[in-house]
């Protein structure tokens, strides 16, 4: 089950971050040439909301899987760390 959930949580990580490098900001520099009112008149509105639906989703999906691969992880080992640490007894103070 953690196998799987992780490979989904890679995939998604991985989609996520490419539709982020794939949209174009708000404030593109484009727009200081005057070249975004073009791009307004042809670009077609859905195509950016599906976009940004995908990636809200992705984003969703991905905040899920980090949860449940944190769950999961901590009901695997319930014994601390510390309990595997061997600390030796205290020796009894030299004499003179």
């Amino acid at each position: 089950m953690q196998t799987l959930l992780l490979i989904v949580h890679y995939f998604v990580c991985i989609l996520l971050i490419l539709l982020i490098l794939l949209q174009s900001g708000k404030g593109s520099a484009a727009g200081i040439f005057g070249a975004s009112g073009a791009d307004n008149i042809f670009a077609s509105p859905t195509a950016f909301n599906a976009v940004n639906k995908l990636t809200a989703i992705l984003a969703i999906i991905l905040f899920c899987t980090s949860i449940l691969l944190t769950v999961s992880y901590n009901h695997k080992s319930n014994s601390s760390l510390m309990d595997k640490v061997n600390i030796p007894a205290a020796s009894a103070p030299a004499q003179r």
